[in-house]
């Protein structure tokens, strides 16, 4: 649909209308994400001039062409790490990690465990299922519990906003019109450095100045799983399924240049690393290796799909509604003056990706919702700069929506509770931690944009 025509000034304004709604209704009406988008998306294309049936085609355009996209990655995603969390699968890894490193390193298995687990579970899951772990690490060790929570949480905070087998840079990267796989290998490629600097660097520091211990109130296991397993499976096993959906992605963008355009086996690479694709082979894979081989019924496995879907159902919505609010930006001409105003000031496209999807984060909490609706916003500033990778663009949201943590942030208080902080130790480790981590990312992301 073409661009609405409109003043430079007017769009801006309704742009500014638009945002300002949004953050009105969410802050201080406490309305949900969903109806705020869907009620600012509408805001702005009628502010802006477009005639009632080009707001409706935009609308329901921009949602359909988002979720066409993600819904099935965000779907087969909670199913895919429903089934490692129930099998025992993570637990596995974890141990298995920890032999191997010893004692001394303990945070650096507990961060490698966490990157790779992160990879193919949701944050608040992850963390759930995984706090028991620390807390019997730190008081076998007798160390403050930041040691080994900051790596944890570092490391599930940072592929949870930068790989995009994840919701949140699933959208970003549908949005701004990146290759999943290669959006994959630049976050892996960030990720971690993030990781290191804010779960094992600052945390470190930290734990050294604020000593916690694992909280006595709560239940040294907080999952319940009705089905009898009659084995663990092994680690191989359980790292294959983890690291299948990224390894496929990664084929489908790094070795296609090695044969023909026209061979089928190009052909068959950018089937198997179309995310899609990549995610449902590693999840059928996990039916089979963490499900039916270690004893889970199918009645069973078909109820914790069932779970795992309905917990993503208002993660989908919210998504689709940022989808209707990039949509508009473009179709009413917003889009087009926001380009034309970052042109005049000269001011570098990545670094306000960053600072925009950074503002969303402290004014919306949720990390997914920012990342997802910066890419909306951002949308037209990474289609008018050809020369900027858009992969990199999208790691410029993802490490903007990583900035900061407080108390209007469910993790902050999942964070918290977990690990028996007050408000006030939270922010120092937690909050910090996150700064640390989201300005080595953004650093990181400056020094690629000029080799890539």
């Amino acid at each position: 649909m073409a661009p609405h025509s409109i003043s430079g000034t007017a769009s801006l304004v309704s742009t500014l209308i638009a945002i300002g709604l949004l953050l009105f209704l969410i802050l201080y009406c406490k309305i949900h994400a969903f109806f705020a988008l869907l009620s600012s998306s509408l805001v702005l294309g009628l502010v802006s001039g477009m005639s009632a049936h080009a707001v409706v085609v935009s609308f329901q355009e921009g949602i359909a062409q988002l979720l066409g996209s993600t819904a099935v990655i965000i779907g087969v995603g909670a199913v895919l790490g429903r089934l490692i969390e129930v099998s025992d699968g993570g637990e596995v890894v974890a141990h298995t990690l920890m032999k191997a490193f010893g004692e001394r390193h303990i945070p650096w298995a507990v961060l490698i465990f966490a990157y790779l687990i992160g990879i193919a579970m949701f944050f608040d899951v992850a963390f759930i299922t995984f706090t028991p772990l620390v807390w019997n690490l730190s008081k076998s060790s007798h160390k403050s519990l930041l040691l080994y929570a900051m790596p944890l949480v570092a490391a599930l905070m940072t592929t949870t906003a930068l790989i995009p087998t994840n919701p949140g840079p699933a959208a970003a990267s549908q949005l701004l019109g990146a290759e999943f796989g290669r959006t994959a290998l630049f976050g892996l490629v960030i990720g971690v450095p993030m990781a290191i600097a804010g779960g094992i660097v600052y945390a470190g520091a930290v734990s050294r100045r604020v000593f916690v211990v694992a909280p006595q109130n709560l239940m040294p296991n907080s999952r319940e799983i009705s089905d009898q397993k009659f084995r663990k499976p092994s680690f191989i096993n359980v790292l294959t399924i983890i690291l299948l959906p990224v390894t496929l992605m990664g084929m489908g963008v790094l070795l296609p240049p090695l044969f023909s355009v026209d061979s089928k086996v190009v052909l068959l690479l950018r089937f198997v690393g179309h995310p899609s694709i990549a995610l449902l082979l590693a999840t059928g894979l996990a039916y089979l290796v963490l499900g039916i081989r270690l004893g889970f019924r199918p009645t069973s496995l078909m109820h914790q799909s069932s779970e795992a879907l309905n917990s993503v159902g208002s993660l989908i919505l919210i998504i689709g509604a940022s989808g209707a609010f990039k949509q508009m930006m473009i179709d009413s001409g917003a889009g087009s003056a926001f380009v034309q105003l970052i042109l005049k000031t000269r001011f570098s496209p990545l670094l306000m990706a960053y600072l925009v999807a950074a503002a969303l984060r402290i004014a919306l909490g949720s990390a997914t919702a920012s990342i997802a609706t910066a890419g909306g916003i951002i949308a037209p500033i990474a289609h008018a700069f050809p020369a900027v990778n858009p992969a990199l663009m999208v790691m410029a949201v993802a490490t903007g929506g990583s900035i900061f943590s407080y108390v209007n942030d469910a993790g902050f208080w999942m964070v918290k509770e977990y690990c028996g902080m007050t408000v006030s130790q939270t922010l120092k480790s937690y909050s910090v931690m996150k700064i640390v981590a989201s300005v080595t990312g953004l650093l990181i992301v400056l020094v690629l944009s000029r080799f890539v």
